[in-house]
């Protein structure tokens, strides 16, 4: 073994250490997936008096992994991106006071998945909605080393036309060394969305950086009749060439998608606007 590939066993060794004490003495991490909002800890949550979408104006949807809120101007970015979109889908979302403050003040609906805890800040992805969803479930999967939950989030909303649009939120496993836990936790929420009918969104930080992953989220994704959005002008984060965001939709037409970087995370956000189609429509393509 090469004196490079021994200095990387090390560190992959010393990093696994450390995230299985912290996990263990410092996280607090759920017995089963649940939101993070309400005093009782629950999967799934319906909502008595969901708002409609309007299904004549395009839907404009961004999503971003926001690193924590670590980097400076996080904030600013999210604001910007509030003016011209009515869902964001984040990953790596934390429950500090100042996203929840953000939350309040912009006037967001938003639902997170409860991943983990440290020092009570939960961790995991959110989704913020101009509308109120008709349900909302969430749903995680261990990391096999470093046994961090990775989560993601299903919300159902009422649209106009009498249908409702479902739209899949999800922050992928990363650390493996084979695809199988990583195929477990895409099969079930491809599985759980095997049944929807109408519009569907699927989208987030993949964490596809390898042709394994990449060939195994088209395989899965095709099952559900999902088309990927494209970028002309790509700046998604990128790893061994990988890109590792994305969103995946059917049953809306595409009218225009962008991605850009940011000094406020490590990751690019991405935006598309859809319009909405009419049955027949749908039925020709």
């Amino acid at each position: 073994m090469s004196q490079f590939k021994q200095r990387w066993v090390v560190i992959f060794a010393l990093l696994l250490l450390v995230g299985c004490a912290a996990v263990y003495f410092m996280v607090d991490v759920p017995a089963e997936a649940s939101l993070a909002s309400g005093d009782k800890k629950v999967k799934c949550r319906d909502y008595a008096s969901p708002t409609i979408i309007d299904t004549g104006v395009p839907l404009n949807v961004a999503v971003w992994n926001i690193y924590k809120q670590q980097l400076d101007g996080w904030d600013t970015e999210l604001s910007t991106l509030s003016k011209r979109n009515a869902l964001i889908l984040l990953q790596e979302a934390q429950s500090k006071p100042r996203l929840s403050q953000y939350i309040e003040r912009e006037g967001w609906h938003s639902n997170q998945a409860y991943a983990f805890a440290v020092n009570g800040e939960i961790a995991g992805v959110m989704t913020l909605s101009d509308a109120i969803p008709k349900r909302v479930c969430a749903y995680t999967k261990v990391e096999p080393y470093l046994r961090l939950p990775k989560s993601a989030l299903y919300s159902q909303f009422a649209l106009s036309n009498g249908e409702s649009l479902s739209v899949v939120n999800i922050h992928s496993i990363n650390f493996t060394f084979g695809t199988d836990e990583y195929r477990a936790q895409l099969r079930a929420l491809v599985q759980a969305a095997s049944g929807l009918d109408g519009p569907l969104i699927v989208a987030g930080d993949l964490n596809t950086w390898s042709d394994e992953r990449l060939e195994l989220v088209s395989e899965e994704l095709h099952h559900l009749g999902l088309a990927e959005v494209e970028f002309r002008r790509d700046e998604r984060l990128k790893v061994f060439g990988h890109a590792l965001d994305h969103l995946f939709y059917r049953g809306v037409e595409l009218k225009a998608s962008s991605s850009q970087s940011t000094s406020a995370s490590d990751h690019a956000f991405i935006e598309a606007s859809f319009v909405f189609m009419l049955h027949d429509e749908r039925d020709s393509l």
